[in-house]
Protein backbone atom coordinates (compact mmCIF):
# COMPACT_ATOMS: atom_id res chain seq x y z
CA UNK A 1 0.00 0.00 0.00
CA UNK A 2 1.19 3.29 -1.05
CA UNK A 3 1.77 5.95 1.72
CA UNK A 4 0.11 8.91 -0.15
CA UNK A 5 -3.00 11.05 0.71
CA UNK A 6 -5.12 11.55 -2.61
CA UNK A 7 -7.83 14.40 -2.42
CA UNK A 8 -11.34 13.87 -2.85
CA UNK A 9 -11.32 15.21 -6.51
CA UNK A 10 -8.22 13.65 -7.43
CA UNK A 11 -9.63 9.81 -6.04
CA UNK A 12 -12.64 10.20 -8.14
CA UNK A 13 -10.35 10.91 -11.18
CA UNK A 14 -8.38 7.95 -10.40
CA UNK A 15 -11.63 5.87 -9.84
CA UNK A 16 -12.81 7.04 -13.35
CA UNK A 17 -9.75 6.61 -15.05
CA UNK A 18 -8.88 2.79 -13.30
CA UNK A 19 -5.41 1.61 -12.92
CA UNK A 20 -3.79 4.62 -14.33
CA UNK A 21 -0.24 6.29 -13.85
CA UNK A 22 1.85 3.00 -12.54
CA UNK A 23 3.64 2.82 -15.73
CA UNK A 24 7.01 5.16 -16.43
CA UNK A 25 6.31 4.24 -19.92
CA UNK A 26 2.81 5.23 -20.36
CA UNK A 27 2.21 7.81 -17.31
CA UNK A 28 2.95 10.53 -19.45
CA UNK A 29 0.12 9.68 -21.54
CA UNK A 30 -2.12 8.91 -18.45
CA UNK A 31 -2.07 12.64 -17.08
CA UNK A 32 -2.91 13.82 -20.81
CA UNK A 33 -5.82 12.17 -20.67
CA UNK A 34 -6.83 12.78 -16.95
CA UNK A 35 -6.25 16.76 -18.14
CA UNK A 36 -8.31 16.34 -21.14
CA UNK A 37 -11.40 14.11 -19.10
CA UNK A 38 -11.17 16.56 -15.97
CA UNK A 39 -9.47 19.83 -17.34
CA UNK A 40 -9.97 21.38 -13.93
CA UNK A 41 -7.84 18.57 -12.54
CA UNK A 42 -5.01 21.07 -13.87
CA UNK A 43 -6.25 23.77 -11.87
CA UNK A 44 -3.42 24.24 -8.83
CA UNK A 45 -4.84 26.52 -5.49
CA UNK A 46 -2.38 28.80 -4.26
CA UNK A 47 -0.53 27.49 -1.21
CA UNK A 48 -0.57 29.18 2.10
CA UNK A 49 2.41 29.74 4.00
CA UNK A 50 3.10 26.63 6.17
CA UNK A 51 5.79 27.53 8.79
CA UNK A 52 4.71 27.90 11.96
CA UNK A 53 7.90 29.51 13.14
CA UNK A 54 9.88 31.65 10.80
CA UNK A 55 14.25 31.28 10.80
CA UNK A 56 14.80 33.81 12.72
CA UNK A 57 11.91 32.99 15.69
CA UNK A 58 13.40 29.53 15.66
CA UNK A 59 16.69 30.26 16.29
CA UNK A 60 15.66 32.95 19.22
CA UNK A 61 13.72 29.65 20.69
CA UNK A 62 16.98 28.15 20.82
CA UNK A 63 18.40 30.65 23.24
CA UNK A 64 20.83 31.98 19.98
CA UNK A 65 20.68 35.38 19.11
CA UNK A 66 19.06 36.48 15.41
CA UNK A 67 18.79 38.66 12.76
CA UNK A 68 17.18 39.47 9.82
CA UNK A 69 18.66 41.62 6.85
CA UNK A 70 17.62 42.07 3.40
CA UNK A 71 18.96 42.77 -0.12
CA UNK A 72 17.69 44.06 -3.31
CA UNK A 73 18.96 42.30 -6.53
CA UNK A 74 19.64 44.51 -9.80
CA UNK A 75 16.64 42.86 -10.95
CA UNK A 76 14.25 43.45 -8.43
CA UNK A 77 14.07 40.91 -5.76
CA UNK A 78 13.83 41.19 -2.37
CA UNK A 79 15.96 38.70 -0.35
CA UNK A 80 15.89 37.67 3.44
CA UNK A 81 19.36 37.11 5.05
CA UNK A 82 19.34 35.58 8.13
CA UNK A 83 21.91 35.78 10.75
CA UNK A 84 23.34 34.47 13.91
CA UNK A 85 25.92 36.79 15.01
CA UNK A 86 27.66 34.43 17.50
CA UNK A 87 26.58 31.22 19.68
CA UNK A 88 24.85 30.35 22.62
CA UNK A 89 27.89 28.80 24.34
CA UNK A 90 30.38 30.72 22.58
CA UNK A 91 28.97 34.09 22.35
CA UNK A 92 31.94 36.19 22.10
CA UNK A 93 30.75 38.35 19.30
CA UNK A 94 34.74 39.55 18.37
CA UNK A 95 36.87 38.16 15.78
CA UNK A 96 34.30 35.87 14.20
CA UNK A 97 35.39 34.84 10.67
CA UNK A 98 32.02 34.76 8.22
CA UNK A 99 30.44 32.10 6.30
CA UNK A 100 27.76 32.12 4.51
CA UNK A 101 25.32 28.87 3.52
CA UNK A 102 22.97 28.72 0.59
CA UNK A 103 19.93 25.96 0.21
CA UNK A 104 19.28 24.09 -2.43
CA UNK A 105 15.63 23.66 -4.34
CA UNK A 106 12.43 24.38 -2.75
CA UNK A 107 14.44 24.87 0.63
CA UNK A 108 15.22 28.10 2.56
CA UNK A 109 17.34 29.16 5.22
CA UNK A 110 15.13 26.86 8.09
CA UNK A 111 16.83 23.64 6.63
CA UNK A 112 19.89 24.27 8.53
CA UNK A 113 18.05 25.32 12.35
CA UNK A 114 15.22 23.02 11.81
CA UNK A 115 17.51 20.27 13.88
CA UNK A 116 18.79 20.60 17.55
CA UNK A 117 21.65 22.72 17.67
CA UNK A 118 23.66 19.63 18.88
CA UNK A 119 22.73 18.40 15.31
CA UNK A 120 21.76 21.62 13.08
CA UNK A 121 24.50 23.24 11.10
CA UNK A 122 23.58 26.75 11.84
CA UNK A 123 24.28 26.08 15.27
CA UNK A 124 27.19 24.58 14.76
CA UNK A 125 29.35 26.83 12.97
CA UNK A 126 28.18 29.50 15.71
CA UNK A 127 28.85 27.82 18.29
CA UNK A 128 32.26 26.78 16.62
CA UNK A 129 33.35 30.56 16.47
CA UNK A 130 31.18 32.10 13.43
CA UNK A 131 29.45 34.55 12.34
CA UNK A 132 26.76 32.96 10.64
CA UNK A 133 24.79 34.41 7.77
CA UNK A 134 21.64 32.40 6.06
CA UNK A 135 20.41 32.56 2.45
CA UNK A 136 17.14 32.88 0.53
CA UNK A 137 16.52 32.57 -2.92
CA UNK A 138 14.03 34.34 -4.83
CA UNK A 139 10.95 32.70 -4.83
CA UNK A 140 11.00 31.51 -1.59
CA UNK A 141 9.28 31.78 1.71
CA UNK A 142 11.29 34.41 2.87
CA UNK A 143 12.12 36.11 -0.99
CA UNK A 144 8.83 36.36 -2.04
CA UNK A 145 8.99 39.76 -2.77
CA UNK A 146 9.54 42.34 -5.36
CA UNK A 147 10.02 46.17 -6.17
CA UNK A 148 6.94 45.84 -8.63
CA UNK A 149 6.26 42.03 -9.77
CA UNK A 150 3.30 40.88 -7.41
CA UNK A 151 4.36 36.86 -6.80
CA UNK A 152 0.49 36.05 -6.68
CA UNK A 153 0.04 36.18 -10.64
CA UNK A 154 1.39 33.47 -12.00
CA UNK A 155 2.30 34.48 -15.29
CA UNK A 156 2.92 38.23 -14.26
CA UNK A 157 6.96 38.07 -14.36
CA UNK A 158 7.72 37.19 -10.87
CA UNK A 159 8.23 33.47 -11.59
CA UNK A 160 10.07 33.81 -14.67
CA UNK A 161 13.40 33.14 -13.15
CA UNK A 162 15.22 30.03 -12.94
CA UNK A 163 18.55 29.59 -11.25
CA UNK A 164 20.45 31.46 -13.95
CA UNK A 165 19.37 34.65 -12.29
CA UNK A 166 20.33 32.90 -9.13
CA UNK A 167 23.92 32.18 -10.12
CA UNK A 168 24.20 36.09 -11.79
CA UNK A 169 22.28 37.89 -9.52
CA UNK A 170 20.96 35.69 -5.84
CA UNK A 171 24.36 34.97 -4.35
CA UNK A 172 26.56 37.77 -5.70
CA UNK A 173 23.84 40.33 -4.08
CA UNK A 174 23.93 38.13 -0.98
CA UNK A 175 27.60 37.76 -0.58
CA UNK A 176 27.77 42.01 -1.38
CA UNK A 177 25.40 42.37 1.21
CA UNK A 178 27.19 40.18 4.16
CA UNK A 179 30.65 41.90 3.30
CA UNK A 180 29.03 45.40 3.60
CA UNK A 181 27.69 44.96 6.96
CA UNK A 182 29.79 42.60 8.48
CA UNK A 183 33.18 44.97 7.28
CA UNK A 184 35.07 41.75 5.77
CA UNK A 185 37.25 41.18 2.70
CA UNK A 186 36.26 37.48 2.57
CA UNK A 187 33.79 34.89 3.88
CA UNK A 188 33.48 31.15 3.46
CA UNK A 189 30.53 29.98 1.26
CA UNK A 190 28.67 26.80 1.74
CA UNK A 191 25.99 25.61 -0.60
CA UNK A 192 23.67 22.58 -0.77
CA UNK A 193 22.38 20.88 -3.88
CA UNK A 194 20.98 24.31 -6.00
CA UNK A 195 23.14 26.29 -3.87
CA UNK A 196 25.73 24.32 -5.34
CA UNK A 197 24.94 24.96 -8.94
CA UNK A 198 24.32 28.45 -8.77
CA UNK A 199 27.22 28.98 -7.32
CA UNK A 200 29.71 27.07 -10.08
CA UNK A 201 27.76 29.11 -13.14
CA UNK A 202 28.50 32.41 -10.98
CA UNK A 203 31.85 32.03 -11.95
CA UNK A 204 30.60 32.86 -15.70
CA UNK A 205 29.41 35.97 -14.18
CA UNK A 206 30.87 37.03 -11.54
CA UNK A 207 34.75 36.36 -11.02
CA UNK A 208 34.77 39.34 -8.87
CA UNK A 209 32.87 37.95 -6.13
CA UNK A 210 34.53 34.28 -6.36
CA UNK A 211 37.51 36.12 -5.89
CA UNK A 212 36.30 37.20 -2.33
CA UNK A 213 35.31 33.86 -1.28
CA UNK A 214 38.54 31.78 0.56
CA UNK A 215 36.65 28.44 0.71
CA UNK A 216 33.14 26.58 -0.75
CA UNK A 217 32.09 23.59 0.28
CA UNK A 218 30.04 21.98 -2.43
CA UNK A 219 27.65 19.67 -0.45
CA UNK A 220 26.14 17.49 -2.94
CA UNK A 221 27.09 19.09 -6.06
CA UNK A 222 24.62 19.41 -8.92
CA UNK A 223 26.15 20.37 -12.38
CA UNK A 224 26.03 17.66 -14.92
CA UNK A 225 22.88 15.56 -13.61
CA UNK A 226 22.59 13.09 -17.07
CA UNK A 227 22.24 10.48 -14.46
CA UNK A 228 19.69 11.14 -11.88
CA UNK A 229 17.19 9.23 -10.42
CA UNK A 230 15.10 12.06 -9.65
CA UNK A 231 11.40 12.50 -11.00
CA UNK A 232 12.95 15.33 -12.37
CA UNK A 233 14.63 13.06 -15.28
CA UNK A 234 11.42 12.00 -16.23
CA UNK A 235 9.54 14.69 -16.36
CA UNK A 236 12.71 15.09 -18.54
CA UNK A 237 11.80 12.45 -21.12
CA UNK A 238 8.57 13.29 -21.74
CA UNK A 239 9.28 15.46 -24.55
CA UNK A 240 6.25 16.25 -26.61
CA UNK A 241 3.94 15.34 -23.87
CA UNK A 242 5.45 18.16 -21.54
CA UNK A 243 3.63 20.91 -22.80
CA UNK A 244 0.17 19.18 -22.73
CA UNK A 245 1.06 18.76 -18.83
CA UNK A 246 3.06 21.76 -18.23
CA UNK A 247 -0.13 22.86 -16.39
CA UNK A 248 0.37 20.47 -13.74
CA UNK A 249 3.29 21.65 -13.10
CA UNK A 250 1.76 25.04 -11.92
CA UNK A 251 2.16 28.17 -14.58
CA UNK A 252 4.91 30.26 -12.88
CA UNK A 253 5.65 29.08 -9.65
CA UNK A 254 5.66 25.78 -9.34
CA UNK A 255 3.01 24.14 -7.36
CA UNK A 256 2.64 20.10 -8.80
CA UNK A 257 -1.39 19.73 -8.66
CA UNK A 258 -2.76 16.57 -6.79
CA UNK A 259 -3.45 14.39 -9.77
CA UNK A 260 0.61 14.73 -10.90
CA UNK A 261 1.13 14.37 -7.10
CA UNK A 262 -0.80 10.67 -6.74
CA UNK A 263 1.32 9.92 -10.11
CA UNK A 264 4.56 10.98 -9.13
CA UNK A 265 3.88 8.73 -5.75
CA UNK A 266 2.92 5.81 -7.75
CA UNK A 267 5.52 6.11 -9.61
CA UNK A 268 8.12 7.06 -7.69
CA UNK A 269 7.15 5.83 -3.74
CA UNK A 270 7.34 2.69 -1.92
CA UNK A 271 6.33 0.47 0.45
CA UNK A 272 6.96 1.08 4.07
CA UNK A 273 7.84 4.59 4.14
CA UNK A 274 7.03 6.92 7.05
CA UNK A 275 3.30 7.95 6.59
CA UNK A 276 3.36 11.48 4.67
CA UNK A 277 6.74 11.68 2.81
CA UNK A 278 4.87 11.06 -0.33
CA UNK A 279 2.94 13.88 -0.12
CA UNK A 280 6.04 16.10 0.11
CA UNK A 281 7.36 17.09 -3.18
CA UNK A 282 10.66 17.53 -1.93
CA UNK A 283 10.97 14.06 -0.98
CA UNK A 284 9.41 12.73 -4.53
CA UNK A 285 12.04 14.86 -6.13
CA UNK A 286 15.02 14.26 -3.87
CA UNK A 287 14.64 10.79 -2.43
CA UNK A 288 14.72 9.48 1.16
CA UNK A 289 16.62 7.32 3.40
CA UNK A 290 14.84 5.66 5.88
CA UNK A 291 17.89 4.99 8.14
CA UNK A 292 18.99 8.36 7.98
CA UNK A 293 15.08 9.92 8.61
CA UNK A 294 14.97 11.90 11.73
CA UNK A 295 10.85 10.99 12.68
CA UNK A 296 10.88 13.22 15.32
CA UNK A 297 12.06 15.86 12.87
CA UNK A 298 9.43 15.28 10.17
CA UNK A 299 6.53 17.27 11.14
CA UNK A 300 8.69 20.20 11.53
CA UNK A 301 10.22 19.85 8.20
CA UNK A 302 6.42 19.31 6.44
CA UNK A 303 5.87 22.46 7.77
CA UNK A 304 8.67 24.33 5.96
CA UNK A 305 9.19 22.49 2.72
CA UNK A 306 8.37 22.92 -0.14
CA UNK A 307 9.53 26.65 0.63
CA UNK A 308 8.71 27.79 -2.84
CA UNK A 309 10.50 27.77 -6.24
CA UNK A 310 9.16 28.63 -9.99
CA UNK A 311 8.45 26.20 -12.60
CA UNK A 312 11.51 26.93 -14.72
CA UNK A 313 13.59 26.52 -12.37
CA UNK A 314 12.64 22.73 -11.92
CA UNK A 315 12.70 22.42 -15.75
CA UNK A 316 16.48 24.08 -15.73
CA UNK A 317 17.59 20.63 -14.67
CA UNK A 318 15.23 18.45 -17.13
CA UNK A 319 16.90 20.04 -20.21
CA UNK A 320 20.17 19.38 -18.55
CA UNK A 321 19.03 15.85 -18.21
CA UNK A 322 18.32 16.12 -21.86
CA UNK A 323 21.56 17.34 -23.15
CA UNK A 324 23.57 16.43 -20.38
CA UNK A 325 25.62 19.09 -19.88
CA UNK A 326 25.63 22.25 -17.46
CA UNK A 327 24.09 25.16 -19.30
CA UNK A 328 21.82 28.38 -19.19
CA UNK A 329 17.77 27.35 -19.51
CA UNK A 330 16.55 27.34 -22.73
CA UNK A 331 13.01 29.33 -22.10
CA UNK A 332 11.84 28.37 -26.01
CA UNK A 333 12.09 31.47 -28.42
CA UNK A 334 14.71 33.65 -29.18
CA UNK A 335 13.40 36.68 -28.10
CA UNK A 336 12.82 35.27 -25.08
CA UNK A 337 16.13 34.09 -24.51
CA UNK A 338 17.58 37.38 -25.58
CA UNK A 339 15.60 38.95 -22.88
CA UNK A 340 17.39 36.69 -20.35
CA UNK A 341 20.32 36.16 -21.63
CA UNK A 342 21.53 38.83 -24.18
CA UNK A 343 23.13 38.83 -27.33
CA UNK A 344 25.40 35.96 -26.31
CA UNK A 345 22.68 33.70 -26.08
CA UNK A 346 22.36 30.92 -23.94
CA UNK A 347 25.49 30.76 -22.00
CA UNK A 348 27.50 27.33 -21.08
CA UNK A 349 28.92 27.00 -18.50
CA UNK A 350 33.06 25.92 -17.87
CA UNK A 351 33.29 24.21 -14.47
CA UNK A 352 36.78 25.19 -15.42
CA UNK A 353 36.27 28.85 -14.47
CA UNK A 354 35.33 27.74 -10.73
CA UNK A 355 38.76 28.58 -9.74
CA UNK A 356 37.39 29.14 -5.82
CA UNK A 357 39.35 27.02 -3.50
CA UNK A 358 36.50 24.24 -3.29
CA UNK A 359 35.74 20.90 -0.93
CA UNK A 360 33.32 18.65 -1.84
CA UNK A 361 31.24 16.34 -0.23
CA UNK A 362 28.56 13.94 -1.58
CA UNK A 363 27.16 10.62 -1.31
CA UNK A 364 26.75 7.24 -2.43
CA UNK A 365 22.33 6.97 -2.90
CA UNK A 366 21.85 10.40 -4.29
CA UNK A 367 18.84 10.50 -6.26
CA UNK A 368 19.83 14.29 -7.65
CA UNK A 369 23.88 13.82 -7.78
CA UNK A 370 24.57 10.54 -8.69
CA UNK A 371 27.85 9.45 -7.89
CA UNK A 372 28.67 9.11 -11.73
CA UNK A 373 27.58 13.15 -12.34
CA UNK A 374 29.50 14.14 -9.30
CA UNK A 375 32.37 12.29 -10.33
CA UNK A 376 32.37 14.01 -13.23
CA UNK A 377 32.16 17.25 -11.65
CA UNK A 378 35.34 16.93 -9.57
CA UNK A 379 37.20 15.94 -12.56
CA UNK A 380 36.27 18.80 -13.94
CA UNK A 381 36.63 21.23 -11.16
CA UNK A 382 40.45 23.18 -11.14
CA UNK A 383 40.77 23.78 -7.73
CA UNK A 384 39.71 21.32 -4.91
CA UNK A 385 41.93 21.52 -2.00
CA UNK A 386 44.08 18.53 -1.37
CA UNK A 387 42.26 16.12 1.14
CA UNK A 388 38.94 17.54 0.59
CA UNK A 389 37.18 15.18 -1.48
CA UNK A 390 34.77 13.58 1.03
CA UNK A 391 32.33 10.62 0.03
CA UNK A 392 30.16 9.97 2.75
CA UNK A 393 30.67 6.30 3.90
CA UNK A 394 27.09 5.46 4.84
CA UNK A 395 25.96 3.43 1.82
CA UNK A 396 22.51 4.75 1.40
CA UNK A 397 23.24 8.29 2.61
CA UNK A 398 20.78 10.53 -0.18
CA UNK A 399 19.88 13.95 -1.30
CA UNK A 400 18.44 15.26 1.96
CA UNK A 401 20.66 13.80 4.53
CA UNK A 402 23.11 16.67 4.17
CA UNK A 403 20.44 18.99 5.54
CA UNK A 404 18.61 16.80 7.92
CA UNK A 405 20.30 13.13 8.31
CA UNK A 406 20.19 12.12 11.86
CA UNK A 407 24.04 11.45 11.90
CA UNK A 408 24.83 14.55 9.74
CA UNK A 409 26.99 16.27 12.16
CA UNK A 410 29.26 13.43 12.04
CA UNK A 411 28.93 12.33 8.24
CA UNK A 412 29.12 15.62 6.71
CA UNK A 413 29.70 18.39 8.99
CA UNK A 414 32.39 17.54 11.13
CA UNK A 415 34.60 17.41 7.85
CA UNK A 416 32.75 20.86 6.79
CA UNK A 417 34.72 22.47 10.24
CA UNK A 418 37.31 20.67 10.21
CA UNK A 419 38.17 22.06 6.93
CA UNK A 420 36.54 25.73 7.52
CA UNK A 421 39.63 25.74 10.19
CA UNK A 422 42.24 24.92 8.01
CA UNK A 423 41.38 27.27 5.17
CA UNK A 424 41.31 29.86 8.02
CA UNK A 425 44.68 29.01 9.56
CA UNK A 426 46.17 28.54 6.22
CA UNK A 427 44.86 30.79 3.05
CA UNK A 428 43.81 27.70 0.71
CA UNK A 429 43.51 29.91 -2.35
CA UNK A 430 47.56 30.67 -2.51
Amino acid sequence: MKYFRLTLYSTLIVVALGGWCDNKQTAGQDLVSAYNRFPSSRIVNHPEIRNNLPTDEIIRSEGYPAETHYATTPDGYILALHRIPYGKTNSDPANREVVFVQHGLLCSSADWIMSTPSKGLGYMLAEAGYDVWLGNYRGNTYSRNHTFFNPNEGSGGFWDFTWDEMAKFDIPTQIEKVLEITGKDELQYIGHSMGTTAFMAMHHYKQDVASKIRLAHLLSPVAYVGNMESPIGWIAGLGPLLDAILGFLGIGEFLPGNVLMDCLATLFCHEGLTQGICTNILFILCGFDEPQMNTTLLETIMKHTPAGASTPTVLHYAQEVTSDEFHGYDWGSDRENFNHHGANGIPNYSLTDVTTPVAVYFGQNDWLASSTDVLRTISELPNIVGGMQHMVKFPTWNHLDFLWGIDADTEVYADVLANMKTCWETDCRV
